[in-house]
Protein backbone atom coordinates (compact mmCIF):
# COMPACT_ATOMS: atom_id res chain seq x y z
CA UNK A 1 0.00 0.00 0.00
CA UNK A 2 1.10 3.28 -0.40
CA UNK A 3 -0.23 6.50 1.44
CA UNK A 4 -3.57 7.49 0.30
CA UNK A 5 -4.24 3.50 -0.49
CA UNK A 6 -7.50 2.21 1.07
CA UNK A 7 -6.71 0.96 4.61
CA UNK A 8 -9.95 -1.11 4.28
CA UNK A 9 -12.02 -2.99 2.00
CA UNK A 10 -15.72 -1.73 2.02
CA UNK A 11 -18.46 -2.88 -0.15
CA UNK A 12 -17.43 -0.33 -2.50
CA UNK A 13 -13.59 -1.23 -2.61
CA UNK A 14 -15.08 -5.13 -3.20
CA UNK A 15 -16.34 -4.04 -6.31
CA UNK A 16 -13.11 -2.61 -7.19
CA UNK A 17 -11.19 -6.08 -6.15
CA UNK A 18 -14.33 -7.74 -7.76
CA UNK A 19 -13.53 -6.10 -10.83
CA UNK A 20 -9.43 -5.88 -10.73
CA UNK A 21 -9.09 -9.86 -9.57
CA UNK A 22 -10.09 -10.90 -12.98
CA UNK A 23 -6.99 -8.96 -14.66
CA UNK A 24 -4.70 -12.15 -13.54
CA UNK A 25 -7.30 -14.09 -14.24
CA UNK A 26 -7.65 -15.74 -18.14
CA UNK A 27 -9.78 -18.09 -18.07
CA UNK A 28 -11.95 -17.57 -15.03
CA UNK A 29 -15.53 -19.00 -14.85
CA UNK A 30 -18.33 -16.99 -14.95
CA UNK A 31 -21.18 -18.56 -12.84
CA UNK A 32 -18.39 -19.80 -9.82
CA UNK A 33 -16.87 -15.74 -10.40
CA UNK A 34 -20.54 -14.23 -9.80
CA UNK A 35 -21.25 -16.98 -6.69
CA UNK A 36 -17.77 -15.99 -5.11
CA UNK A 37 -18.95 -12.22 -5.51
CA UNK A 38 -21.65 -12.70 -4.25
CA UNK A 39 -20.52 -14.52 -0.86
CA UNK A 40 -17.98 -11.99 -0.61
CA UNK A 41 -20.93 -9.38 -0.44
CA UNK A 42 -22.57 -11.28 1.91
CA UNK A 43 -19.62 -11.68 4.28
CA UNK A 44 -18.56 -8.33 4.08
CA UNK A 45 -22.44 -7.01 4.73
CA UNK A 46 -22.72 -9.11 7.76
CA UNK A 47 -19.32 -8.67 9.21
CA UNK A 48 -18.11 -5.06 8.08
CA UNK A 49 -15.42 -4.07 6.08
CA UNK A 50 -11.81 -5.88 5.84
CA UNK A 51 -9.09 -3.98 7.61
CA UNK A 52 -5.97 -4.11 4.82
CA UNK A 53 -2.58 -4.22 6.07
CA UNK A 54 0.95 -4.05 5.06
CA UNK A 55 2.80 -7.06 5.37
CA UNK A 56 5.29 -5.71 7.37
CA UNK A 57 3.03 -4.53 10.18
CA UNK A 58 2.92 -7.82 11.72
CA UNK A 59 6.18 -8.50 13.12
CA UNK A 60 7.52 -12.02 14.62
CA UNK A 61 5.17 -12.76 17.59
CA UNK A 62 1.73 -12.81 15.08
CA UNK A 63 0.78 -15.83 12.73
CA UNK A 64 -0.63 -15.43 9.59
CA UNK A 65 -2.64 -18.00 7.73
CA UNK A 66 -2.68 -18.65 3.86
CA UNK A 67 -6.47 -19.06 2.56
CA UNK A 68 -6.95 -20.44 -1.26
CA UNK A 69 -9.96 -22.03 -3.27
CA UNK A 70 -8.84 -26.02 -4.14
CA UNK A 71 -10.27 -27.91 -6.63
CA UNK A 72 -12.46 -27.09 -9.58
CA UNK A 73 -14.09 -23.22 -10.02
CA UNK A 74 -17.00 -24.82 -11.72
CA UNK A 75 -17.74 -27.35 -8.94
CA UNK A 76 -17.96 -24.33 -6.82
CA UNK A 77 -20.74 -22.97 -8.97
CA UNK A 78 -22.56 -26.22 -9.22
CA UNK A 79 -22.34 -26.86 -5.10
CA UNK A 80 -22.80 -23.91 -3.36
CA UNK A 81 -21.00 -23.45 -0.30
CA UNK A 82 -22.87 -22.82 3.03
CA UNK A 83 -20.67 -19.75 4.07
CA UNK A 84 -18.94 -21.42 6.70
CA UNK A 85 -15.73 -23.13 5.01
CA UNK A 86 -12.57 -20.84 5.12
CA UNK A 87 -14.18 -19.97 8.97
CA UNK A 88 -13.77 -23.84 9.37
CA UNK A 89 -10.52 -24.65 7.82
CA UNK A 90 -9.14 -21.44 9.72
CA UNK A 91 -10.36 -22.72 12.90
CA UNK A 92 -9.02 -26.28 11.95
CA UNK A 93 -5.53 -25.17 11.34
CA UNK A 94 -5.30 -23.06 14.42
CA UNK A 95 -6.39 -26.40 16.53
CA UNK A 96 -3.87 -27.96 14.78
CA UNK A 97 -1.33 -25.36 15.52
CA UNK A 98 -2.39 -24.62 18.76
CA UNK A 99 -2.44 -20.75 18.49
CA UNK A 100 -4.99 -18.55 16.74
CA UNK A 101 -4.37 -16.80 13.11
CA UNK A 102 -3.89 -12.84 13.46
CA UNK A 103 -3.95 -11.85 9.73
CA UNK A 104 -5.10 -13.90 5.98
CA UNK A 105 -3.27 -13.37 2.93
CA UNK A 106 -4.43 -15.01 -0.56
CA UNK A 107 -2.48 -17.86 -2.61
CA UNK A 108 -2.98 -15.55 -4.89
CA UNK A 109 -5.43 -12.44 -5.97
CA UNK A 110 -6.58 -13.70 -9.12
CA UNK A 111 -10.82 -14.25 -9.08
CA UNK A 112 -12.24 -16.43 -6.77
CA UNK A 113 -9.27 -16.53 -4.75
CA UNK A 114 -8.86 -12.89 -4.37
CA UNK A 115 -12.35 -13.37 -2.72
CA UNK A 116 -12.43 -15.96 -0.90
CA UNK A 117 -9.38 -14.64 0.81
CA UNK A 118 -11.92 -11.04 1.88
CA UNK A 119 -14.50 -13.81 2.94
CA UNK A 120 -12.02 -15.47 5.27
CA UNK A 121 -10.79 -12.58 6.77
CA UNK A 122 -14.61 -10.98 7.44
CA UNK A 123 -15.61 -14.13 8.55
CA UNK A 124 -12.60 -15.07 11.06
CA UNK A 125 -12.69 -10.92 11.90
CA UNK A 126 -9.02 -10.53 10.99
CA UNK A 127 -7.17 -8.05 9.02
CA UNK A 128 -6.72 -8.88 5.14
CA UNK A 129 -2.27 -8.51 4.15
CA UNK A 130 -2.29 -6.79 0.95
CA UNK A 131 0.26 -9.20 -1.30
CA UNK A 132 -0.12 -12.84 -1.79
CA UNK A 133 1.93 -16.03 -2.53
CA UNK A 134 2.54 -15.60 -5.91
CA UNK A 135 2.30 -12.70 -7.84
CA UNK A 136 0.42 -13.90 -10.66
CA UNK A 137 -1.62 -17.70 -11.13
CA UNK A 138 0.09 -20.90 -10.98
CA UNK A 139 -1.33 -24.32 -11.00
CA UNK A 140 0.26 -26.18 -8.38
CA UNK A 141 -0.56 -25.51 -4.31
CA UNK A 142 3.64 -25.86 -3.72
CA UNK A 143 3.77 -23.52 -6.25
CA UNK A 144 4.45 -19.81 -4.08
CA UNK A 145 7.14 -17.72 -3.35
CA UNK A 146 6.61 -18.94 0.47
CA UNK A 147 7.83 -22.43 -0.37
CA UNK A 148 10.72 -20.51 -2.36
CA UNK A 149 11.42 -18.63 1.15
CA UNK A 150 11.41 -21.78 2.94
CA UNK A 151 7.98 -21.47 3.97
CA UNK A 152 5.96 -25.35 4.32
CA UNK A 153 2.70 -25.64 3.06
CA UNK A 154 2.05 -28.23 5.48
CA UNK A 155 0.06 -28.79 7.65
CA UNK A 156 -3.27 -28.14 5.53
CA UNK A 157 -6.58 -27.78 6.34
CA UNK A 158 -9.65 -28.12 4.16
CA UNK A 159 -12.94 -27.22 4.91
CA UNK A 160 -15.86 -28.91 2.16
CA UNK A 161 -19.41 -27.78 1.22
CA UNK A 162 -20.47 -31.23 2.26
CA UNK A 163 -18.88 -30.23 6.03
CA UNK A 164 -16.08 -32.53 6.03
CA UNK A 165 -12.58 -31.13 7.78
CA UNK A 166 -9.60 -32.43 6.91
CA UNK A 167 -6.16 -31.87 7.97
CA UNK A 168 -2.82 -32.80 6.16
CA UNK A 169 0.25 -33.28 6.73
CA UNK A 170 2.80 -34.46 4.64
CA UNK A 171 6.41 -33.55 2.86
CA UNK A 172 5.55 -30.57 0.51
CA UNK A 173 6.52 -32.06 -2.29
CA UNK A 174 3.48 -35.05 -1.52
CA UNK A 175 1.11 -32.48 -0.43
CA UNK A 176 -0.90 -32.09 -3.89
CA UNK A 177 -0.57 -35.48 -4.62
CA UNK A 178 -2.95 -36.27 -1.33
CA UNK A 179 -4.82 -33.03 -1.21
CA UNK A 180 -6.15 -33.39 -4.91
CA UNK A 181 -7.84 -36.48 -4.56
CA UNK A 182 -9.33 -35.31 -0.95
CA UNK A 183 -10.72 -32.09 -2.74
CA UNK A 184 -12.14 -34.73 -5.61
CA UNK A 185 -13.77 -37.34 -3.12
CA UNK A 186 -15.22 -34.05 -1.77
CA UNK A 187 -17.58 -32.94 -3.96
CA UNK A 188 -14.95 -30.98 -6.50
CA UNK A 189 -13.50 -28.13 -4.51
CA UNK A 190 -12.51 -27.22 -1.22
CA UNK A 191 -11.07 -24.28 1.07
CA UNK A 192 -7.52 -24.74 2.06
CA UNK A 193 -6.07 -23.18 4.96
CA UNK A 194 -2.23 -23.31 4.89
CA UNK A 195 1.60 -21.95 4.85
CA UNK A 196 1.18 -20.61 8.36
CA UNK A 197 4.04 -18.43 9.09
CA UNK A 198 4.82 -15.43 11.51
CA UNK A 199 4.79 -11.77 10.06
CA UNK A 200 8.62 -11.06 9.77
CA UNK A 201 8.43 -14.77 7.46
CA UNK A 202 5.37 -13.47 5.95
CA UNK A 203 7.16 -9.85 5.23
CA UNK A 204 10.03 -12.11 3.39
CA UNK A 205 8.31 -14.43 1.10
CA UNK A 206 5.34 -12.44 0.24
CA UNK A 207 4.88 -10.17 -2.94
CA UNK A 208 3.56 -7.08 -1.40
CA UNK A 209 1.20 -4.89 -2.76
CA UNK A 210 -0.89 -7.55 -5.21
CA UNK A 211 -4.65 -6.34 -3.32
CA UNK A 212 -4.15 -2.59 -4.04
CA UNK A 213 -3.10 -3.43 -7.72
CA UNK A 214 -5.74 -5.73 -7.96
CA UNK A 215 -7.79 -2.31 -6.85
CA UNK A 216 -5.66 -0.09 -9.02
CA UNK A 217 -7.38 -2.23 -12.23
CA UNK A 218 -10.58 -2.18 -11.01
CA UNK A 219 -10.83 1.36 -10.81
CA UNK A 220 -12.83 3.17 -13.72
CA UNK A 221 -9.94 5.24 -15.52
CA UNK A 222 -9.12 6.02 -18.98
CA UNK A 223 -5.69 4.35 -18.92
CA UNK A 224 -6.83 1.05 -19.02
CA UNK A 225 -6.66 -1.59 -16.16
CA UNK A 226 -2.83 -1.14 -15.28
CA UNK A 227 -2.32 2.45 -15.36
CA UNK A 228 -1.87 2.60 -12.19
CA UNK A 229 0.23 -0.46 -11.71
CA UNK A 230 3.77 -0.05 -10.59
CA UNK A 231 6.44 -1.36 -12.39
CA UNK A 232 3.84 -1.39 -15.43
CA UNK A 233 3.62 -4.25 -17.40
CA UNK A 234 4.88 -3.74 -21.21
CA UNK A 235 3.20 -4.52 -24.19
CA UNK A 236 4.70 -6.02 -27.34
CA UNK A 237 2.26 -4.99 -29.76
CA UNK A 238 -1.26 -4.80 -30.90
CA UNK A 239 -2.61 -6.96 -33.52
CA UNK A 240 -5.11 -8.98 -35.41
CA UNK A 241 -5.42 -12.55 -34.73
CA UNK A 242 -5.14 -14.62 -37.97
CA UNK A 243 -4.62 -18.25 -36.77
CA UNK A 244 -5.37 -20.46 -33.84
CA UNK A 245 -3.82 -23.60 -33.91
CA UNK A 246 -4.21 -26.80 -32.15
CA UNK A 247 -1.23 -29.03 -32.86
CA UNK A 248 -1.88 -32.88 -33.60
CA UNK A 249 1.24 -34.16 -31.92
CA UNK A 250 2.25 -33.17 -28.26
CA UNK A 251 2.98 -29.42 -27.35
CA UNK A 252 6.31 -28.34 -26.93
CA UNK A 253 7.77 -30.38 -24.21
CA UNK A 254 7.55 -28.84 -20.26
CA UNK A 255 8.62 -29.83 -16.97
CA UNK A 256 5.85 -31.98 -15.43
CA UNK A 257 4.50 -33.77 -18.33
CA UNK A 258 1.20 -34.31 -17.42
CA UNK A 259 0.56 -31.41 -14.81
CA UNK A 260 -1.35 -29.61 -17.65
CA UNK A 261 -5.10 -30.44 -18.75
CA UNK A 262 -5.50 -28.49 -21.49
CA UNK A 263 -4.39 -28.89 -24.67
CA UNK A 264 -1.27 -27.06 -26.66
CA UNK A 265 -2.46 -24.02 -28.57
CA UNK A 266 -0.85 -21.64 -31.16
CA UNK A 267 -2.41 -18.28 -31.92
CA UNK A 268 -0.92 -15.90 -34.38
CA UNK A 269 -1.15 -12.57 -34.40
CA UNK A 270 -0.31 -10.04 -37.15
CA UNK A 271 0.78 -6.50 -36.45
CA UNK A 272 -1.60 -3.88 -37.02
CA UNK A 273 0.87 -0.90 -35.65
CA UNK A 274 4.88 -0.34 -35.54
CA UNK A 275 6.91 -2.83 -36.96
CA UNK A 276 3.99 -5.04 -38.44
CA UNK A 277 6.09 -8.11 -36.76
CA UNK A 278 4.28 -11.68 -36.75
CA UNK A 279 3.95 -12.83 -33.76
CA UNK A 280 3.06 -16.67 -32.12
CA UNK A 281 2.25 -17.02 -28.94
CA UNK A 282 2.60 -21.12 -27.82
CA UNK A 283 0.08 -21.52 -24.78
CA UNK A 284 -0.64 -24.71 -22.39
CA UNK A 285 -3.57 -23.56 -19.97
CA UNK A 286 -1.75 -20.25 -20.60
CA UNK A 287 0.86 -18.38 -23.03
CA UNK A 288 4.38 -19.48 -22.16
CA UNK A 289 6.35 -18.40 -25.17
CA UNK A 290 5.85 -15.44 -27.34
CA UNK A 291 7.64 -15.53 -30.55
CA UNK A 292 7.90 -11.76 -32.96
CA UNK A 293 9.34 -12.82 -36.22
CA UNK A 294 10.42 -16.64 -34.82
CA UNK A 295 12.63 -14.79 -31.63
CA UNK A 296 11.68 -14.83 -28.86
CA UNK A 297 10.41 -11.85 -27.26
CA UNK A 298 8.46 -12.88 -23.77
CA UNK A 299 8.34 -16.13 -21.90
CA UNK A 300 7.17 -17.59 -18.53
CA UNK A 301 7.80 -17.08 -15.29
CA UNK A 302 6.40 -13.39 -16.57
CA UNK A 303 2.77 -13.51 -17.27
CA UNK A 304 1.82 -13.13 -20.96
CA UNK A 305 -1.73 -11.95 -21.43
CA UNK A 306 -3.82 -11.20 -24.72
CA UNK A 307 -6.36 -8.47 -24.31
CA UNK A 308 -9.07 -7.49 -26.56
CA UNK A 309 -8.51 -3.98 -28.06
CA UNK A 310 -12.12 -3.49 -28.13
CA UNK A 311 -12.99 -3.74 -24.68
CA UNK A 312 -9.63 -4.39 -22.38
CA UNK A 313 -10.84 -7.58 -21.19
CA UNK A 314 -8.84 -10.47 -20.59
CA UNK A 315 -9.13 -12.87 -23.65
CA UNK A 316 -8.58 -16.65 -22.78
CA UNK A 317 -6.80 -18.59 -25.41
CA UNK A 318 -9.93 -20.94 -26.01
CA UNK A 319 -11.80 -17.92 -26.60
CA UNK A 320 -9.41 -16.22 -29.15
CA UNK A 321 -10.60 -16.70 -32.94
CA UNK A 322 -9.29 -15.22 -35.81
CA UNK A 323 -9.84 -11.58 -36.52
CA UNK A 324 -10.08 -10.37 -32.85
CA UNK A 325 -7.49 -7.68 -31.99
CA UNK A 326 -5.33 -7.76 -29.34
CA UNK A 327 -2.71 -6.26 -27.05
CA UNK A 328 -0.29 -8.55 -26.13
CA UNK A 329 1.24 -7.85 -22.54
CA UNK A 330 3.82 -8.83 -20.25
CA UNK A 331 3.56 -8.75 -16.94
CA UNK A 332 6.90 -8.97 -15.10
CA UNK A 333 7.07 -12.00 -12.68
CA UNK A 334 8.21 -11.21 -9.21
CA UNK A 335 11.93 -11.63 -8.73
CA UNK A 336 11.88 -14.50 -6.98
CA UNK A 337 10.52 -15.97 -9.55
CA UNK A 338 13.27 -15.29 -12.02
CA UNK A 339 16.11 -17.36 -9.42
CA UNK A 340 17.34 -20.62 -10.26
CA UNK A 341 14.94 -22.27 -7.25
CA UNK A 342 11.76 -20.05 -8.56
CA UNK A 343 12.30 -21.10 -12.31
CA UNK A 344 12.53 -24.06 -11.08
CA UNK A 345 9.87 -24.39 -8.92
CA UNK A 346 7.55 -22.72 -11.79
CA UNK A 347 8.32 -25.68 -13.75
CA UNK A 348 7.04 -28.13 -11.51
CA UNK A 349 4.09 -27.63 -13.13
CA UNK A 350 5.01 -26.88 -17.08
CA UNK A 351 4.99 -23.38 -16.38
CA UNK A 352 8.42 -23.12 -18.13
CA UNK A 353 9.18 -24.16 -21.54
CA UNK A 354 12.19 -27.05 -21.43
CA UNK A 355 15.05 -26.23 -23.89
CA UNK A 356 18.80 -27.10 -23.70
CA UNK A 357 19.68 -23.22 -22.34
CA UNK A 358 16.75 -23.19 -20.11
CA UNK A 359 17.71 -19.36 -19.59
CA UNK A 360 17.33 -17.62 -22.57
CA UNK A 361 19.63 -15.28 -24.50
CA UNK A 362 19.96 -12.09 -22.58
CA UNK A 363 20.18 -10.70 -25.79
CA UNK A 364 16.87 -12.29 -27.23
CA UNK A 365 14.73 -11.70 -23.97
CA UNK A 366 15.62 -8.65 -21.61
CA UNK A 367 14.88 -8.11 -18.39
CA UNK A 368 10.92 -6.75 -17.74
CA UNK A 369 12.63 -3.89 -16.66
CA UNK A 370 14.84 -2.48 -19.43
CA UNK A 371 13.12 -0.30 -21.78
CA UNK A 372 12.85 -1.30 -25.17
CA UNK A 373 11.86 1.16 -28.35
CA UNK A 374 9.44 -0.32 -29.86
CA UNK A 375 7.37 -1.16 -26.96
CA UNK A 376 4.88 0.70 -24.92
CA UNK A 377 4.19 0.62 -20.99
CA UNK A 378 1.32 2.22 -19.83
Amino acid sequence: MTPGEETALDAARLEDLAKGALVLAAGAEHSSYRASLDWARAAVAEHGPVPLIHPGDLGSERMCVTVSLLGSSAALAEQLPTGQEPLRAVRALERRLGRAADAVVALNTAAENALLAVVTAASCRLPLVDGDGCGRVLPLLEQTTFTIAGVDVAPVALATPAGDVVVVEAAGSRVEELVRPLVLAAGGWAVAACYAMDGERLAGAVVPGTVSRALAAGRPTHGGPFELWQPRPRRLGIGRITAVEHPATPGPDTAGGTALPSRPTSVVVSETEGLHRRFRLEAHNEVLLVLADGAPAALAPDQILMLSAADQRVLDVERAIPGIEVEIVVIPAAPAWHTPQGRRLAAAGGLILLSPDPEPDATQVQHPDAERPEETRW
